[in-house]
């Protein structure tokens, strides 16, 4: 996976939710709802997208750092995101 794939799904995730979202909304969504990967690498690529720094985290509420409204997302993008998210096991989940 690479850090544009993060930042379609996270696109994708602020577009559909609006603000801040906490961090056991975006796994629901990402994980059950929007069936991108299991809960565990959901978890490790928000801890991804925090470390360089595409969402800000205050607690549990975490909130986009990128204009999410403006990248681009084409009709068929996020159905081929949604076959799976795979994040190196070396990111520890977050919680």
């Amino acid at each position: 996976m690479n850090g544009r794939d993060v930042l379609l799904i996270l696109a994708h995730l602020f577009r559909k939710r609006g603000g801040p979202v906490t961090v056991e909304e975006a796994v629901e969504l990402l994980s059950f709802k929007w069936r991108f990967g299991t809960p565990s690498n959901v978890r490790r690529l928000l801890t991804v997208a925090l470390q360089n720094d595409l969402i800000s985290r205050d607690g549990e509420l975490l909130s986009p750092v990128f204009l999410f409204d403006r990248q681009v997302l084409g009709p068929d993008l996020v159905g081929k995101l949604q076959d799976s998210i795979v994040v190196d096991a070396k990111f520890d989940p977050m919680h």
